[in-house]
């Protein structure tokens, strides 16, 4: 079995790191692997099933796979642009009530988790930066995870080579 890399994180981390997950979540088909078109039996899903129950608590812990560690980081590399940009859809949009993001249930959440965001969204902006703080402190373990998953598509790979019929020579 792949080795497990475990995250205690802060409670402001641990709701970035959620606002992260179901921002990515909300993208259509951001959980379909695109060689079969299935959705990810350990992808993030799971993660945010383990991460909600302990959000209310002063800190969180997490047992995540490698793989987990690899979509963890793509989805707070999307969490900072949007966070960016956050404040400038809230000007365009104004008092219409329309959603400042696309991701659906995304302002809900981010209200939520951070309820300064309901009077100021220009806040929006310092949790971009701390997105980006909690990414560099994550990023040797997400670097120790792409490893390990490079290293197990190696391992397929030759397994896959290996098990070839040495007569079938247009399958080399």
């Amino acid at each position: 079995m792949a080795a497990r890399f475990s995250l205690t994180l802060p409670r402001h981390q641990a709701r970035l790191l959620y606002l992260a997950i179901v921002y990515h979540l909300a993208r259509p088909g951001s959980e379909v692997d695109p060689t079969t078109l299935q959705e990810y039996e350990h992808g993030l899903t799971e993660v945010r099933v383990a991460l909600e129950p302990q959000l209310a608590g002063e800190s969180v812990s997490l047992s995540l796979t490698p793989f987990q560690m690899a979509r963890l980081d793509s989805a707070l590399l999307g969490i900072i642009n949007e966070l960016h940009m956050y404040s400038v859809f809230d000007r365009m949009a104004g008092e219409s009530g329309r959603p400042r993001s696309l991701a659906a249930g995304f302002d809900e959440t981010l209200k939520e988790l951070f309820p300064e965001m309901r009077d100021d969204p220009s806040y929006a902006s310092q949790l971009a930066e701390d997105v980006m703080m909690l990414r560099r402190e994550l990023a040797e373990s997400i670097k120790r995870a792409k490893e390990a998953l490079a290293e197990e598509e190696q391992a397929a790979q030759a397994a896959r080579k290996a098990a070839k019929k040495p007569w079938q020579l247009w399958k080399r």
